[in-house]
This record gives C-alpha cells, structure tokens and sequence, in this order.
C-alpha cells in the first residue's frame, strides 16, 4: 500500500493511500449485497442551489427550537409541510422545475425558481405562509416566515463521475453536494407517506409492543454511496423504536410495571431523576383544550406539593387566572392522580397539565434512553431476521417502498432492479491454540473448551469471597449459592486454573438502590476482616431481573468502587431469583472462568504465531482507540486507548480520558495516551526474563498498528489529520528519536452494507456468508483502500461484516497481508470461545470506554483506576 497524492482541490489536505490492488488469498466466491446500481444519474446536468429559511412567527418556543434545529426530525417535519404550503400558495415559482429538499435549509433546483428567471440579480423572496392543522398553545393555527435566496453554487454531475471513476477525490467528497442531491430526490415520495427518521423511511403500520411502554417500527434505511466506477442505492431494512401513543399516566404505568400497579403521589429523588430521563422533550397533545390541536414538549413530572404557586390561565385573552391544581380538580373533578408535567415555556412562565390529559404524540422515537435487559431481548427477538427474509426485504424496500425502478426522482434516475453481485473471497480460518500444545479448529468461527485447559492460569485464587445482593422477598438459598460455586470452582480447576479447593465465605446484604456505594465498602471490609488480608477478587452475585434498570445501576456501581476506590478485583454474577437459570449452566461457569482468568493475568488461548507476525519479523505495537458520547448534551464523552503487551496480543494496557463533547471525534489527548501505554509496554517487556537490562530504546516495537473505531466517513480527514502526528510526536517525546512505522486504519460497524451468499452452498447453517467473507470489489470505494470483512458467525438473524479503512500506512503491508491481519485479530477476544466482528484491540478499547463512563461523578469527574490494579492490566474483563 502506497501513500499516493492523487489529484485534489486542496493542497493543504492530509495526503491520501489509494488502493493499489484487491485482495486474493482465499476461495473466491460470488456474494449479493444490499445494494443497487445507479445505471444512469440524471437526464439533467446540473442543480441549482438556494438557501431556505423558515422562522416561526407565533409558535410556541420548544416547537421554534426544533425548527431552527437542523437535524430535528420533528422539525424536518414541519419545514416540509412549510414547503409544501408555499408550492401551493407560489405554484409558478415552482412550475417546470424539479426540487430536491430533505427538510433541511437547502434546497437544489434544476433551474432558476419563477421569481429568479429573468433577473441577473439573485434577488431574496419572503412569504408568509399558515399551517392550519398544527396550532400553537393560544389555538391559533400556527404561521411561518420564509425566505429564499439562490447562492453562487452550482452543482455538476459531470464532478460526481469523476468521483466514482477514481480520477479524482477531495476529502469533502463525503460530504459532497451532488450526493445530497441524489439523496435528497430518493427519499422525498417516500417521505410524502412514511414517517422519516434521518435517512430511513418508516413504516407506522407494521409495529411490535415492547415492555416498558414503547413499539418496534420497521422501515427501510436508504442512501446514495459511491462505488467503483458506478454509483449505488444501499437499502437495508430497519427497526427503530418509538413511544406508544398513549395517555401519559398509562405510559408511566407500563414504564413502571410491575413495581407500580397504581400510580403514587409522588416518586423520590432516585425515581424521579429516572422518570424525567425518559420524559424529558416527549411531545404531548393537551386533552382537556378540545378545541386546541396543539403539541408541545414536557419538561419534568411535577407533584402537586411543586405546583402550588402555579397559576392557570383557561382563556388565552383573559386576564383570570386560577391556582392550577384547584382548577383541575374542581373543573374535571380528578381522581387518579395527583402528578403533573410541566411544560417547556417562556423563561419566567410556568405551565403544568396534569398527566391523565396529556396524549403522547405517536411517531416519536424513543432515542438516547436506556434499555432494559428485558426490553433489548423483546427488541432482538422482533427484530430477528433470517438472511433470505432480510434480502426479500430489501428487495421489497427498494420497489415498492422507494419505487426505485419507477423513476422516484423525477430526473431519469435508472436503478438496476437486482442486488448487485460482487467477487469476493473467503479467507482461511485458523486453529486456537491451548496448554500442552493442544489445537482445536475454529469452524465456522467456533471452538469450544471440552478437553483443554488454558495456556496459562493467572495467580492462584487463594482469598476471594462472595456477596449476594437479595431483593425483598427473593432470597437465593445458600445451598443454591453453595452448589453454583462449587460448580464454578471445578470449571476454573477443569481449565487449569489455579483455584484453592476450599468454598469462600458467603456473605449476604440487602439490595437498597439508595446506598449502594456503602453497600459495597462494607462488604468489602468484612472480606478484609474475615480473610484476615485484603482479598484478590470479590465474587458478587446481583439480581438479574432487569425490568426496573437496577441490575444495571448495581453493576456499575460495583466497578466504579471496586476499580477506583478500593483497588480489588470483581467479578458480577447476574441471577434470576426465580429461575436461577445461570446456576444450572455450566457453559455459564465456563465463560465466567475466561474472565477470571483474564483478570488474574492470565492467558485463555492464543494463535498460531504466524498469524500475527508482521512478514518482516518486526515486532508491532497493536492499538485500538474508541471514543463513546454521552446520550445527553451536558455529559461528557470517553476515550481509551489500548494497546498490546505481548508477540501473541493476548494482554492489553488501557488509557482512558474524558474530553467535553463537541460532536467531533478526535481524541484530544491522545499523546498522553500513547505515552501510558508505550510506558505499560516497555515495563512489560522489562520485567520478562532476560529482559530487565535491556535500554527503553532496545524495547521499543519497530512498527506500530492502529485500529481506530467510532469514525464516520466524513470525519476521516480530521481525525486523521489531528491523530497521526499526536502519535508521532508521542513516541518522539517519548524516546529521543523513536520514529516507529505506523499503520492507520478506521474500522466501523455502524454502516448498512449487508451480504448475501449468491450460491446457497455458499452459506453456513443460518444462511449468512461463510465466515472470513471478504469484499473489496464493487460497493467499496473508488479511491480508497477500504474492504468489508464478516469475521464473525452470526447466531441468529443476519450478520454485519465490518468496514475497514486504510488511512495511512509505511509499514508497507501489501492488501493480502493487512486483511489476513484484522481477520487473525477477531480470533484472538480473550473471553469467547468465537471470532468476533471487530479486531481485538477495538473490542477492548470499548469495553474500557463502557467501564470508564461507569466511573464518571456527578459533577462530571473521571477518576483513575487504582494503582492495585496495575499488575492486573485486563482487570476490565
């Protein structure tokens, strides 16, 4: 792979790695994707571009706020029927003229609107225009300013061709005008008759309950994406899920269940800080206003005793008001309830209906919140879809969803009917290597633990004791617990670990969500006292039903004290009280016995040396690097960095930060990242045998590979750009003169591509790709060096191969020798007896971002993992 400056509009641009060949080691076979070829682009050669304001003139603030919100979806909503009024009012401005619009504040035209025709001026039009069915608080219907006004911008599809046939590339092309183009007019009729969310079209008939009060809708995602020499329509069924429109004190009720069969007064703190999460910005529609077709968006549940100073005005003309509550209460003689939800208002004013009134607005994701374990399973199982139903849905989206065939675009626009079939090969799969030279295949991306024993067993666990979290009324016996660490105990010895025969102390403590942190101190503390010593690992064992999240908020809280403040190893058992199905599961004790392992320090399994040698000989450094936002705008977001300790990749130090949020995904600080792990490193390699006199420079790897995640497309060049020499200038300062050789490659998982085998004897038992499927061909992209890997087999439903990006590279690995790399790397997750879909380095490097986001306090502080923990660097697992 070479570092090739092709030709760009910007000289001062992060050079570019083109491709330089394909892949070929491995079967070749014929694979599907979900993708449509683009057979011809347009009958038109260019668009026009204009700017679309739209302002509110009487709405209601929180409604205002979603409509100067670029990507709101609501607000999407309301500037497409804005639009759609204006073309009614203004019809020959429109006439003759072809308009592509995504709710956005653009809008491309193939040619000059009526207004802009025979005026060499780009003159600005304003209108006013009313949407009748959509009132404001008052019943007014609400009204709108707009204004429009043509730029200088003019776009070319003769650009966008020389785009896809490779001749030229600019980092910005992702984010090109021609494609918004084109995306913009594939999803406008299918916007007229579905909800849009983004880029997917989702259909509200097809829906599926959810505990908890929420519905599964499925659609269908759709974009525009560049391929060699041709451009393509990826379409990909999906499921996204939404509030259950229904009175608001029916929703809580089913959010509650079964802990509430009849709503309370009021909820404590803890209760209401949950609540409001979940509230915070639902848009309802006021039941008692029968005349009033208006929506507006909930700020916090309120009991009564937080209401008594607000005042209700019923006429909006009036000047009399009444206390709220007596109002209510006297006019609809409430009974229920006494729980209300205030409004998003103007600063200074306060309005509050109570919740028996308020209708929840249907169509509303149910975004950014928290899933129960129970809800994910309901979700998963709705969502499940064999490979041959996902294609016929694809194929179903694609005709009669966005009628590609049918010139949905109304520029001529020809879509190929059938999925695009592309070459790829299949690459060998491995063998996992175990204690006393045993090797087991990994068929199909699978092995198992029958008959072998670890490579090798961490420190011997001699002092641990166990913990039992019991719920009110769901005791687990201590016979049971009794039995299940017996169980546990044999598995680790049958794995060959060090493990002392003797049962370790069982304690039990009371489950009380509002004391947890002491909870776990004191627990501890009696391990100390009992042991006699501090105690290696605690073994906590934690109610799994999770229907009320608090077997999520028990677990992190358990990590965030283990890790932070004591210093001690833990491990988490989750049991349903009712069931106890875990106890009764030795493949459960099995994997539970990886883990332990691990955080012992010790080494499960390992690879065939050959599979992750450079050609070379050089020893390389292998990175991985994630960045994880928080789901509301005042967090924070993490990043780690980890990176290997040995030849074998089986041990990984971690480095983690927190950064303020700002929509971007480079790691800030990643040079002092680099610098903790280079320093892990060279401590590691130090204190091998033999290696103790050896100089920092003598243990320095030659090569360093970095496999980043969380990067979209467009970020590629920032990211890049920032990152890259943040590495450099790390090992620089690190060691006089240490210029290591460095791979950079971004690897994502959120992307639609989807692969179907063409020939069905190409398939594995569920009917996916086999296993080490890759494509380079086709649907990749023109000018870079980017592939899609399937490592992984997928147990239900279809699988998602991985997307990988070489940015850079002066290792000079060729195509073949960096694909067979990542593959290896997805052999080599310590704690599964599978392939996973990601490299190793990345799969840790977010499990450490999701431990470290549990360590982060209220006001936002991100404490460090305790120096007891240093000698135990996968403590994480």
């Amino acid at each position: 792979m070479l570092q090739t400056n092709i030709k760009t509009k910007s000289e001062s641009s992060v050079p570019i790695l083109k491709r330089e060949g394909f892949g070929t080691k491995g079967r070749v076979v014929t694979v599907k994707a979900n993708s449509f070829e683009v057979t011809k682009i347009s009958k038109y050669d260019e668009f026009l571009k204009y700017i679309l304001e739209i302002k509110s003139i009487n709405v209601d603030k929180d409604i205002e706020a979603d409509i100067k919100r670029e990507r709101s979806d609501y607000g999407k909503s309301i500037r497409r029927k804005v639009l759609k009024e204006l073309g009614l009012k203004k019809e020959n401005w429109f006439q003759n003229v072809v308009i592509a619009y995504d709710g956005g504040t653009t809008l491309f035209t193939t040619d000059r609107l009526g207004f802009d025709k025979e005026i060499e001026i780009k003159p600005v039009v304003k209108e006013n225009i009313t949407l009748k069915n959509l009132q404001n608080l008052n019943g007014e219907p609400t009204q709108y300013s707009v204004q429009i006004s043509r730029t200088d911008t003019v776009i070319k599809f003769a650009q966008l061709e020389k785009y896809i046939s490779g001749e030229e590339f600019e980092w910005d092309f992702f984010s090109d005008d021609a494609l918004d183009v084109l995306n913009a007019l594939i999803h406008q009729r299918a916007a007229e008759k579905y909800i849009k969310s983004g880029k997917s079209s989702i259909y509200k008939g097809s829906k599926a309950k959810i505990t908890g009060g929420i519905e599964l809708w499925s659609g269908w995602f759709s974009t525009i994406r560049p391929g060699q020499e041709s451009l393509f329509v990826n379409v990909n069924p999906t499921f996204t899920t939404f509030y259950q429109p229904l009175k608001l004190d029916e929703f809580l009720l089913q959010y509650l269940h079964p802990k509430y069969q009849k709503l309370p007064d009021e909820f404590n703190e803890y209760q209401l800080k949950d609540i409001n999460e979940i509230l915070k910005g639902l848009l309802v529609r006021p039941q008692h206003l029968e005349s009033v077709q208006t929506e507006r968006r909930i700020k916090k549940l309120l009991p009564a005793t937080k209401v008594v100073h607000f005042e209700y005005k019923p006429e909006a003309d009036s000047d009399e008001t009444f206390p709220l509550e007596k109002y209510f209460n006297d006019k609809y003689q409430r009974r229920e309830t006494k729980l209300f939800v205030e409004i998003m208002s103007e600063e200074g004013t306060h309005i509050a209906w109570p919740i028996e009134f308020c209708q929840i607005t249907e169509g509303q994701r149910y975004k950014n919140k928290k899933l129960t374990g129970k809800q994910r399973s309901e979700i998963i199982a709705a969502a499940k879809m064999k490979p041959y139903t996902h294609e016929k849905e694809t194929i179903k989206g694609a005709h009669e969803i966005l009628q590609l065939q049918k010139n949905p675009t109304g520029v001529g626009m020809e879509v190929a009917s059938n999925l695009a079939e592309i070459d790829a090969h299949v690459l060998e799969s491995t063998t996992v290597e175990f204690a006393e030279n045993v090797k087991i295949p990994a068929n199909n991306g699978k092995w198992n633990l029958k008959n072998v024993k670890f490579v090798k067993s961490g420190e011997m666990l001699a002092f641990w004791q166990v913990v039992v979290f019991e719920e009110k009324g769901k005791r687990i016996s201590e016979k049971d617990v009794y039995n299940f660490i017996e169980k546990l105990i044999t598995q680790c010895k049958t794995q060959g670990m060090n493990v002392t025969k003797d049962i370790p102390l069982i304690q039990y403590v009371q489950y009380r969500k509002d004391d947890l942190e002491e909870i776990v101190k004191s627990a501890y503390k009696d391990a100390k006292k009992s042991l006699n010593r501090p105690p290696q690992m605690m073994l906590f064992i934690i109610p799994g039903d999770k229907t009320f999240n608090n077997n999520n908020k028990l677990y992190e809280t358990i990590k965030r004290v283990m890790d932070t403040e004591i210093g001690c190893l833990s491990q988490c058992i989750s049991v349903n009280s009712n069931t106890k199905r875990n106890f009764n599961n030795l493949q459960y004790c099995a994997n539970i016995s990886m883990k332990m392992n691990l955080k012992l320090g010790g080494v499960n399994s390992i690879l065939p040396e050959k599979k992750l040698r450079l050609p070379s000989g050089e020893d390389v450094l292998l990175l991985g690097a994630d960045v994880t936002h928080p789901k509301d705008k005042s967090g924070r977001s993490i990043c780690s960095v980890v990176g290997s300790l040995d030849n074998r990749a089986t041990r990984f130090a971690t480095a983690y930060q927190a950064q303020e949020r700002s929509g971007k995904e480079e790691i800030i600080n990643i040079d002092k990242m680099i610098k903790e792990i280079l320093e892990d490193y060279c401590n590691y390699k130090k204190n091998k045998k033999g290696s103790i006199e050896k100089t920092v420079a003598s243990l320095l790897p030659p090569c360093i590979i970095m496999y980043r995640d969380g990067v979209s497309e467009s970020q590629y060049e920032r990211v890049l750009k920032w990152e890259l020499p943040k590495i450099k200038e790390a090992c620089a300062e690190f060691q006089a003169g240490y210029r290591p050789k460095i791979i950079f490659a971004v690897v994502g998982k959120r992307h639609h591509t989807r692969l179907f085998p063409a020939n069905p004897k190409e398939a594995d038992k569920n009917g996916n790709c086999l296993v080490g499927t890759v494509v380079d061909r086709k649907i990749t992209h023109p000018t870079l060096n980017d592939f899609y890997l399937q490592s992984h087999c997928a147990n239900q439903g279809m699988a998602r191969p991985s997307h990988y990006t070489i940015l850079y590279d002066d290792i000079k690995l060729t195509t073949d020798e960096f694909q067979c790399l990542s593959n290896a790397l997805c052999y080599n997750f310590q704690r599964t007896t599978s392939s996973v879909s990601i490299p190793s380095p990345i799969y840790y490097a977010h499990l450490t971002c999701a431990r470290a986001r549990m360590y982060l306090n209220d006001d936002m502080k991100l404490p460090k993992v305790h120096s007891n923990l240093k000698k135990y660097p996968m403590y994480f697992m």
